[in-house]
C-alpha cells in the first residue's frame, strides 16, 4: 500500500509548483483581457476617430487567445496530476487484492484484513481524487446595446463650411451641437426622418461613399479629454498612423511644439504611460491627442474644446499646440467658452436640434438673439 506514496509525494510537489504558476498566469490573463475590453470601451471615440476598430478587435482577439492558452495549460497541469493519483489508487488497490489474495490462499492473513486495507486505501485516495475536479471556466457574453432616442437629435440643419474656415458650434447643453460635429466627422451617419435621409459631404462626396481609412486621413476628431492606451508615448501617438516612423512621430510632436517636453521624460518617448495614461498629466495626455492629429495631417479638424478641462499652467501650452495644429486647416470646434468662439470665422448656434443662427461674432451680437444672450452670459461669468 505504501509503495505508491513516494510517487504521489513527488507528483504533489511538482503539481503545487506548476499549478501555482498556471493559475497565476490565468488570473493575469483574465485581468489583461478585461483591461483590454474596458480600454476599448472607454476609448471608443478615439478608436472611431482613427478607424482603429479592426486593430482593437485584433488586440482583443490576441488577448482572448492568450487567456484560452493559459486556461488550457492549467487544465493540462490538473489532468496529468489527478490522472496519476487516480492511476496510483487503482494500481495500489489492484496490488492489495492480488497480493492479499495470495496471502489469504496461504492462510497468512484473513479476508477481513485484506478488506480493511482496501477500505483504508480508498479513504486515503478519495479526498485527493475529489479535489481533482477541474475548475470550471464560466464564460460571460457581454452585450452592449445603445438605446437610441425616439426623436431626432437634429432636424432641418443645412450648413456649408468653406475650405480653411474655423466654425464654432455653440448652444445650450443637449441642443445638438456635439451631434452635429460627430455627423461632420462621420462618427454617426444621418438617419431617415419622415422618409427623408440627410447627408454629409466632403469635397462633394457623400461621406458614406468613402472608405473609413480614407476618411480618417482627411477628417480627424480630437476629443475634449486626451485618452491614452497602455504603452509608450510613441506607441500612443502612432495609433493615428501605425506605419509612421520614429522620425515622423517626433516631427508630429515638434510641429505642435511639444517634442522637448516629452524628451525630458527619463525614457523620452519610450516612457510607459500606464493604464489610461495615468503617468501623464491631463495637459500631456491632450498633447498626445494633438500629436496624433498632427501625424495624420488632416484637411479637417473636429475639436470638442480641447482645453476646457485643463489647469491654467498647462492650458497655455496646449493652446499654443492647438493653434499650431489648426493653422491652414478647416476647423469645426464645439465651443464652451467665449475666448474660443471669438477666434472662429463663423459661429453656428444650435438650439433644440435646429440651426438657430449663423454668422460672425459681431453679426450675431448685433442681431440680439440667442448668441447675444450666450455671449452676455459668458462675459458676466468672467472674473473682473
Amino acid at each position: 500500500a505504501l509503495l505508491v506514496m513516494p510517487y504521489i509525494w513527488f507528483a504533489t510537489m511538482k503539481f503545487q509548483r506548476d499549478s501555482n504558476k498556471a493559475y497565476l498566469a490565468v488570473r493575469e490573463r483574465v485581468g489583461a483581457n478585461l483591461s483590454a475590453l474596458q480600454e476599448s470601451i472607454a476609448a471608443v471615440r478615439v478608436i472611431q476617430a482613427y478607424a482603429r476598430e479592426d486593430e482593437q478587435i485584433r488586440r482583443f482577439e490576441e488577448s482572448n487567445r492568450a487567456l484560452f492558452r493559459s486556461h488550457l495549460h492549467s487544465v493540462k497541469v490538473s489532468t496529468w496530476y489527478f490522472g496519476l493519483v487516480e492511476f496510483a489508487g487503482i494500481a495500489a488497490t489492484g496490488a492489495i487484492i492480488g497480493i492479499g489474495g495470495w496471502l489469504v490462499h496461504r492462510d497468512s492473513v484473513s479476508i477481513g484484513t485484506v478488506t480493511a486495507f482496501i477500505l483504508l486505501l480508498a479513504n486515503l485516495f478519495d479526498p485527493v481524487q475529489q479535489g481533482g475536479v477541474a475548475p470550471r471556466v464560466a464564460t460571460a457574453a457581454i452585450l452592449l446595446a445603445e438605446q437610441t432616442a425616439e426623436h431626432p437629435a437634429l432636424r432641418d440643419v443645412s450648413i456649408t463650411v468653406p475650405d480653411g474656415e474655423r466654425l464654432a458650434l455653440v448652444g445650450p447643453t443637449g441642443a445638438g451641437k456635439s451631434t452635429l460635429a460627430k455627423l461632420m466627422a462621420r462618427l454617426y451617419d444621418p438617419s431617415s426622418v419622415d422618409g427623408a435621409t440627410g447627408s454629409v459631404s466632403f469635397g462633394g462626396v457623400d461621406l458614406r461613399q468613402s472608405s473609413m481609412s480614407d476618411l480618417r486621413r482627411r477628417i480627424v476628431v480630437v476629443p475634449q479629454e486626451g485618452f491614452c492606451f497602455g504603452g509608450t508615448i510613441r506607441e500612443n501617438i502612432r495609433i493615428a498612423r501605425p506605419t509612421a516612423s520614429d522620425v515622423e512621430v517626433e516631427q508630429a510632436l515638434a510641429s505642435i511644439g511639444a517634442l522637448e517636453r516629452f524628451r525630458e521624460f527619463p525614457e523620452g518617448l519610450d516612457t510607459e504611460v500606464r493604464e489610461r495614461g495615468s503617468r501623464l498629466s491631463a495637459g500631456e495626455r491632450q498633447l498626445v491627442a494633438l500629436a496624433r492629429a498632427a501625424l495624420v495631417d488632416p484637411a479637417v479638424l473636429v475639436l470638442d474644446e480641447a482645453t476646457s478641462n485643463l489647469d491654467p499652467g498647462t492650458e497655455a501650452v496646449v493652446e499654443h499646440a492647438l493653434e499650431s495644429l489648426m493653422t491652414g486647416r478647416t476647423v469645426i470646434v464645439v465651443a464652451h467658452r467665449l475666448s474660443t468662439v471669438r477666434r472662429a470665422d463663423r459661429i453656428a448656434v444650435v438650439d433644440h436640434g435646429a440651426l438657430a443662427e449663423l454668422g460672425t461674432h459681431d453679426e450675431l451680437v448685433a442681431l440680439g438673439g440667442r448668441y447675444a444672450a450666450l455671449a452676455s452670459a459668458w462675459e458676466a461669468s468672467q472674473p473682473h
